[in-house]
């Protein structure tokens, strides 16, 4: 029966009341768990109590709530930069010296990925000639023999036409086979902006963030920016642990479906993101979908947002954190403690206007919003929505199920939670 709690979290996640009391009863049903939500729901208002005393708040309103949570942001940032020998990433040099602070932090940085050779292979098969025209190359064998291989792939993407990438070379991976992957290190990239001026050029249009990673190449890469942003050494000091985690887990579902027959399609899935239809779970409870990208930022309306579903990439942010709350038992100085456990939390809070607004603890949100200087009409809210998901599905089954499922279930999109 539909209560409170139900209302509470459903109104949160921008859901039909009635469809999610129908997924936590599954869930119960499923699991023998009962009262799971209740409980959840009291440690997040608990949290949120200790979060508002740790801010000094007392009655605010949703602005300066938001406002505050901005302060904390700027002045971690403050913190990570001084900790970390002030890494300026608007040139090569800092832009290293983050990364690596980041790394040995990471004990895993191997994994499931395509060969050097293979990769060789491809490119003299199918020549980038948007990257050899750019670097003023007529041969590719040229190319890979006098440019660094994991740089030119990097560059793909944003130097090479769309219909070339989809048509010709991504068409390729779809060959692929296991003999094609090996088992190697991670590779870092930091491409030098003047040699990549298209590609600095190309990345900043497109994305918010000089930082991105190829999956089955296990190669995270960073196009320095000359513009250096409020909290940025924050926001790249989380990414590049996001990216790792990432890496990894795709290393291992790449690991896990590489003796099947359609595994280059596999490869290609994770790849593009993606993500089914939401009628695929529709009327059944037990029925929950991966949705592998963050669809809030292509389309805020679309229905799958509001289906029960997990999102790899919340998971991610989720060991991002970890990473910073580790890094501060090294550091006590370094001030995490808002941030401790609470990517899942919100709240409603009075505006000036005296309308309710939500306004939400995730610390990539709050980040992201001080780093783009967002105002409290235009903040980010998607982390949280995908985080709290992928906790309700973890307090039933755990992180390490969720991590199980999306490997085994990645291509598919779905799963039935009466069969993990």
């Amino acid at each position: 029966m539909r209560n409170t709690v139900i209302e509470f979290f459903a109104h949160q996640l921008n859901t039909d009341p009635d469809i999610f009391n129908e997924t936590i009863e599954a869930l119960e049903h499923i699991t023998g768990k009962k009262k799971v939500l209740e409980h959840f729901y009291t440690e997040n208002q608990e949290k949120v109590r200790k979060t508002l005393g740790h801010l000094k708040l007392t009655y605010p309103t949703a602005e300066e709530t938001y406002k505050t949570i901005g302060k904390e942001v700027k002045k971690l940032d403050e913190q990570i930069f001084e900790l970390l020998d002030r890494p300026h990433c608007t040139t090569n040099e800092g832009c290293v010296n983050l990364i690596s602070s980041v790394l040995v932090l990471h004990r895993d940085k191997s994994g499931f990925f395509l060969k050097r050779k293979v990769a060789e292979r491809l490119l003299r098969e199918n020549p980038p000639k948007n990257i050899m025209a750019e670097l003023g190359y007529s041969s590719v064998e040229k190319l890979i023999e006098e440019e660094d291989l994991f740089e030119i792939y990097a560059a793909l993407r944003f130097i090479e036409e769309r219909d070339w990438l989809n048509s010709t070379y991504i068409a390729e991976y779809r060959k692929l086979t296991k003999e094609d992957f090996e088992v190697r290190a991670m590779e870092i990239r930091v491409l030098e902006m003047t040699k990549w001026r298209k590609v600095t050029e190309a990345f900043v249009g497109k994305k918010l963030h000089p930082m991105s990673h190829l999956k089955e190449l296990g190669l995270i890469f960073v196009v320095p920016s000359e513009e250096l942003k409020e909290a940025s050494t924050t926001y790249l000091f989380a990414m590049t642990s996001h990216y790792i985690d990432e890496v990894n887990l795709y290393s291992s579902y790449f690991k896990h479906h590489s003796q099947e027959s359609n595994f280059g399609e596999k490869v290609v899935s994770a790849i593009r993101g993606d993500v089914p239809e939401a009628k695929i779970a529709k009327g059944d409870a037990n029925k929950w979908l991966i949705v592998q990208r963050y669809l809030f930022k292509e389309n805020p309306g679309d229905i799958r947002l509001g289906s029960a579903h997990i999102n790899p990439e919340a998971l991610y942010h989720r060991g991002a954190s970890h990473t910073l709350l580790k890094m501060g038992k090294f550091v006590p100085a370094l001030d995490f403690q808002i941030w401790e456990h609470t990517n899942y939390v919100a709240v409603w809070f009075p505006t000036v206007s005296g309308k309710q607004e939500l306004v939400n603890f995730n610390f990539m949100d709050n980040v992201m919003s001080v780093m783009n200087d967002r105002k409290f009409s235009e903040r980010y809210s998607y982390h949280f929505h995908e985080a709290l998901w992928n906790k309700i599905f973890i307090n039933y089954f755990g992180v390490e199920k969720l991590e199980d499922v999306v490997i085994r279930h990645l291509l598919q999109g779905w799963f039935d939670i009466r069969k993990i």
